[in-house]
């Protein structure tokens, strides 16, 4: 039994968000892919940003997830307001799930140079399942009797976020609408379930240690009904605003180790890599995750550097 328990755990992991709801896509880089976990990031960076992330889970499990996310977002000139868009494509063994998420942000200017900002977000995303490929013990399984071949499915989220130069607090509820997959006729309903319900709590500090470098420890946590609590702990350290080093633990699943590079104030490369230590460690090689993030106006960025 032992070889074969993986597969029934990923297998297990798929149907739970098909039948139940929809997931927030995990990152490694959150504090640079905040439109994935919070509307009231858009805006947030005082310019126009775009990022690219692309993460490969489990490398070496079969069917494992695949997610890619691009994110847009601004604030609009001469107002309170920014915006922003992310587009994501999230492959686990059998489904994909893409999805379009449009986000608004008010935000507030407080004493000292900090800003409040409320943010909301709408989207809707798209469902398809080869439950065909699915190898069963029972034939006639109705749950896998045909493809779910466009199931569309809308959401809504809702967050805040405190930022000053160096430090910040955010919270958010990525996903306010649960649902329900009805198997028999392939397609989403609206549910009472709570158990889609993921709010979220952020955190982080920059300590200047000299003239070259700064320290900057944040946090994650989430919390869901079926898994519980987990907690990313963070800290980075910064080398003259260009080399960012990083190490991370996420409860109960891997220890992560990044690198980010700024090559000129516009441009930011960065990488990460989980080492697991769950359960389903000994049956693949770790994650791997990458992003890019391109921000117009650097003259804003050199006077002003943002480490959040």
């Amino acid at each position: 039994m032992r070889p074969i328990l993986p597969y029934i755990s990923l297998l297990a992991l798929v149907l739970t968000i098909d039948c139940i709801g929809q997931h927030t896509p995990l990152t490694s880089q959150y504090l640079f892919n905040g439109l994935a976990i919070n509307p009231a990031y858009a805006g947030s960076r005082d310019v126009l940003s775009a990022t690219l992330t692309h993460r490969q889970q489990w490398v070496g499990f079969e069917g494992a997830p695949v997610t890619q996310t691009i994110a847009v977002h601004a604030p609009v000139k001469r107002s309170k307001v920014g915006l922003g868009l992310m587009v994501f494509n999230d492959r686990i063994g059998v489904s994909n799930e893409t999805g379009v998420l449009a986000n608004y942000a008010y935000r507030i200017k407080m004493p000292n140079r900090a800003k409040l900002a409320l943010g909301l977000g709408a989207g809707l995303s798209l469902y398809r399942a080869k439950w065909s490929q699915v190898a069963t013990v029972d034939s006639n399984d109705p749950s896998f009797a045909g493809d779910t071949r466009g199931a569309a499915r809308p959401n809504f989220s809702a967050g805040l976020l405190y930022q000053t130069k160096i430090w910040y607090v955010g919270a958010s509820v990525p996903f306010l609408l649960a649902h329900r997959y009805d198997v028999v006729n392939r397609f989403y309903r609206l549910s009472d379930e709570r158990i889609d319900l993921e709010p979220m709590l952020t955190g982080g500090y920059v300590i200047k240690l000299n003239d070259e470098f700064k320290l900057k420890p944040t946090s994650l946590l989430r919390y869901r009904l079926a898994s519980g609590l987990q907690g990313d702990l963070s800290t980075n350290l910064i080398y003259r605003d260009k080399v960012w080093l990083g190490a991370s633990v996420r409860t109960s699943d891997a220890i992560i180790g990044m690198v980010e590079v700024l090559p000129t104030p516009q441009w930011r490369i960065g990488y990460a890599y989980d080492a697991g230590f769950s359960r389903i460690n000994p049956y693949h090689k770790g994650s791997h995750e990458l992003l890019v993030q391109y921000e117009f106006g650097y003259r804003i960025r050199v006077r002003d550097p943002r480490y959040f």
